[in-house]
C-alpha cells in the first residue's frame, strides 16, 4: 500500500489544533506541528476560511479559532473501528518504534472520543497482527525515510542489488510501499533518470542530504500513479 497523507486530513487536524487555544498561534508554530512549510499553512488557513471555518488573524501575527466553533463528534461503525484497530496493530508490528508509539497514541485518542456504547464495542474488537519472522530487517532508519518523503528531502543511498553489488544513488523519495513482508521506497532516481523501487532491506546507508526537491511533471508521484493505472483511492 502507498502512504499518502490526504490534505483534507491535515485541514481537519489544523482546526483541531487551533480549537480551545486562548492565544493566537503563529504560522511558524503550525508549520512545525505538522511538518509543512509556512506557505502551505497560509494556503490551508485561507482555504479553511473560504469554506466557512471562523479563523481570525493574519499572516505574520497568528491565528485563532472562534470559540463558538466546534467540530462534530466522531462516529464510527463497527467495520471502521475494526479497520482502525487492525491498521494500528499492523503499523506496530511492521514499521518502527516511532510509528508504533504514534499508532498507540491514535488508538487512545479515538477511544477517548467515542461514546460509552461505541467504546464497549471498541474494547471488544479482537483483531491482531503479531510480529512475524517473515519481516525482513533493515539497517536504515525507517522514520528518517518517511520524513524525507513528507518533507521532500533528497536522500543519498548506498544500495545493494540481489548480487550484493553496491551503487551510490541520489534519489527523490516519493512514497513508501508495503508488499508483505517487504517494504519498498518509490523514488525518482537521479542516476537512472527514472522511477525506481528500492527495497529497504537492501539499502545499506541512507543519508538525508538537506537538499529539497520540487515535483515536476516528469518526476511527480502522480505521474507514476497515472502511468501504473492506480485507482483514485491511492491519489492525493
Amino acid at each position: 500500500m502507498v502512504f499518502i497523507m490526504k490534505r483534507a486530513d491535515r485541514l481537519f487536524q489544523i482546526v483541531s489544533f487551533l480549537q480551545g487555544r486562548r492565544m493566537a498561534v503563529t504560522a511558524e508554530r503550525i508549520a512545525d506541528e505538522f511538518d509543512i512549510s509556512v506557505r502551505t499553512v497560509y494556503r490551508d488557513i485561507q482555504d479553511l476560511i473560504t469554506t466557512g471555518v471562523p479563523i481570525n488573524g493574519e499572516a505574520g501575527v497568528g491565528y485563532m479559532l472562534d470559540k463558538s466553533y466546534y467540530l462534530p463528534p466522531m462516529t464510527f461503525d463497527v467495520e471502521e473501528l475494526e479497520v482502525l484497530m487492525l491498521g494500528a496493530a499492523m503499523v506496530s508490528s511492521w514499521t518502527d518504534h516511532d510509528m508504533s508509539v504514534s499508532a498507540q497514541t491514535l488508538i487512545r485518542k479515538v477511544r477517548n472520543a467515542l461514546s460509552e456504547r461505541d467504546r464497549e464495542t471498541f474494547e471488544g474488537i479482537a483483531l491482531f497482527a503479531p510480529p512475524s519472522r517473515a519481516r525482513l530487517p533493515w539497517n536504515i532508519n525507517f522514520s528518517d525515510i518517511r520524513r524525507a518523503v513528507r518533507k521532500k528531502q533528497k536522500l543519498h543511498l548506498l544500495y545493494g542489488d540481489e548480487l550484493e553489488r553496491s551503487t551510490d544513488r541520489t534519489v527523490r523519495p516519493l512514497s513508501l510501499m508495503f508488499i508483505g513482508p517487504i517494504w519498498m521506497m518509490l523514488a525518482w532516481c537521479e542516476l537512472r533518470k527514472d522511477f525506481r523501487h528500492f527495497r529497504l532491506d537492501r539499502i545499506k546507508e541512507a543519508t538525508v542530504t538537506g537538499e529539497l526537491f520540487e515535483d515536476t511533471p516528469e518526476t511527480a508521484l502522480q505521474t507514476y500513479l497515472d502511468s501504473m493505472g492506480y485507482c483514485d483511492g491511492l491519489k492525493n
